[in-house]
């Protein structure tokens, strides 16, 4: 097993263990009612703690599922895949696009953040995602 499919995974598993912890979390809230901790929204901050969970979860099985596809792990050792990924920069992408919207459901639903915040944390998510995707067709094109 190569360098990358081993840090895939790694990360994977810490995608995992988030995931638990958060839908943990969110069950524990559920169960106490918001006892011993105080949120300005505690009926629907369990949700928000669950929803983050679930895209932990997702993220991680996609994952894991990249490393089980062979010819995805050979595209990927391309010289001309490489060139894209460094060009567009898809781990930080990812990375940030994880944190933020994680970000912004935990405070959407513990009731931190209003509408217009959370319109303009949309709108910031949505944009760079076309400007990803706008760079993987250009840079996928050109080389």
């Amino acid at each position: 097993m190569n360098k990358k499919k081993k840090f895939i995974r790694k990360m994977s598993l810490l995608l995992t263990c988030g995931g638990i912890l958060f839908i943990a979390f969110a069950i524990l809230l559920l169960l106490s009612k918001g006892s011993f901790v105080k949120f300005p929204r505690t009926d629907i901050a369990p949700v928000g703690f669950a929803v983050v969970g679930v895209i932990y979860l997702i993220c991680a099985i996609g994952m894991l599922l990249v490393t089980q596809d062979k010819q995805a792990m050979i595209e990927e050792n391309d010289e001309r895949s490489k060139i894209i990924e460094a060009k567009s920069g898809i781990i930080a992408f990812i990375v940030q696009t994880l944190l933020l919207s994680t970000g912004i459901f935990l405070l959407v639903f513990t009731g931190y953040l209003n509408a217009v915040s959370t319109l303009c944390f949309i709108a910031v998510l949505v944009i760079s995602v076309i400007v990803f995707a706008t760079a993987q067709i250009y840079f996928g094109k050109k080389i």
